[in-house]
């Protein structure tokens, strides 16, 4: 869709600022709008927009560069192996929340986040496995730091008796957990960005950034995570009003064939890290 010039404010609010972006950068905004829209200089458009966005130039930082490069962990296939960490206390929430509770596939880079009112081992181990065993399947190995809820004796139990691996981190290094860390940041920095003064309402914000962070293409894979965990993209609010394509009429049968296709080429490109084959897999649509 080729969008008038008079129109393109509208379409960098939505995708940016709205709840179908997330506040997120140039580049995963970017390529949202590129999959969507086409207009003369839209890249400077976009990168302009971001410059002059007040809710991100107040929020963002100096970056510290890390010294030294991190190490892989090959991981074979979605929800094969997790993160989990607990950041807060925050101002505590109209609802009695004071943490969240981040749980992410190394495989696919979903992130699940929940609001909880404490961070006690019996709460956490809750969630574990009623919002997440329960939903994508029990996994091979379980990764966190050394907190006392996950080194206690419930969430011990909880791991042997749904047969999971534990692992930790080195102590005073929470570095080596960087994944859950790095979106632990992304996440906070978004909240200061929309929260009320009183910021007593942070947790109602947390759901609507997961569907901008789960639609928006990962750096380290080159697909979205909602791509590498259901072989499909997600419909945004804003494709709602925009409008998109339509998909082609399938039976279930030939549906869940190509979904089939897709992920057993999403898993072996990126088990073999040729992360530009996968990038190019949404926009060719085989």
């Amino acid at each position: 869709m080729v969008v008038p010039k008079a129109k393109v404010p509208d379409v960098l609010q939505l995708y940016h600022s709205g709840c179908s972006g997330g506040h997120l950068g140039v580049k995963r905004t970017l390529l949202k709008i590129r999959e969507r829209f086409y207009w003369v200089h839209y890249r400077d458009d976009v990168e302009d927009w971001y410059r002059k966005c007040t809710s991100c130039a107040a929020v963002k930082g100096p970056q510290i560069r890390s010294r030294g490069a991190l190490k892989l962990y090959n991981v074979g296939a979605p929800w094969e192996r997790i993160a989990i960490d607990v950041a807060g206390p925050f101002p505590e929430t109209e609802s009695g929340n004071k943490y969240f509770m981040v749980v992410m596939d190394y495989f696919t880079k979903w992130p699940e986040v929940f609001a909880i009112p404490n961070q006690e081992a019996s709460t956490v181990a809750d969630k574990l496995v009623h919002e997440v065993f329960c939903r994508f399947g029990v996994p091979l190995e379980i990764y966190s730091d050394q907190g006392r809820n996950f080194e206690s004796q419930i969430f011990q139990e909880t791991c042997r008796v749904m047969g999971t691996h534990k692992t930790r981190t080195t102590s005073c290094h929470p570095q080596s957990d960087g994944m859950v860390q790095r979106f632990n940041q992304t996440l906070e920095r978004y909240l200061a960005k929309v929260v009320e003064k009183r910021q007593r309402d942070w947790d109602r914000h947390i759901q609507p950034f997961l569907l901008s962070y789960r639609s928006a293409v990962h750096e380290s894979s080159s697909v979205t995570p909602a791509f590498a965990n259901f072989g499909r993209e997600l419909r945004l609010p804003a494709d709602l009003i925009t409008g998109i394509p339509p998909d082609a009429p399938r039976s279930i049968t030939d549906y869940a064939n190509e979904i089939k296709k897709k992920k057993s080429k999403i898993v072996y490109c990126v088990s073999k890290g040729s992360n530009k084959q996968v990038a190019r897999a949404p926009v060719l649509g085989w």
